[in-house]
């Protein structure tokens, strides 16, 4: 399965909690389990919290992987593209 946005310059997608599947995945070199989210066929690692959305726009302006933010209680998600 391709890359999602790989053919777009802003690899960002802005979802709602009814669109995604959250789970926790193992990724290699790390010993516990993290946060993640599955959504249209893709999964998603937990990245980063942001409190405002500034930082949000900061943050995303300097990732180069396709990458989703999800609206939570303290501000918003980031979550990075894993497969």
């Amino acid at each position: 399965m391709a890359r999602p946005n790989s053919d777009n310059s802003t690899p960002t997608l802005m979802v709602v909690p009814a669109q995604v599947r959250y789970r926790h995945i193992k990724l290699d070199g790390l010993d516990k389990p993290i946060a993640a989210l599955d959504h249209l066929g893709h999964t998603y690692s937990f990245f980063r919290v942001c409190t405002d959305w500034e930082e949000v726009e900061k943050l995303m302006s300097r990732l180069s992987d396709p990458h989703v933010v999800t609206r939570i209680k303290k501000g918003w998600a980031v979550w990075v593209y894993e497969y």
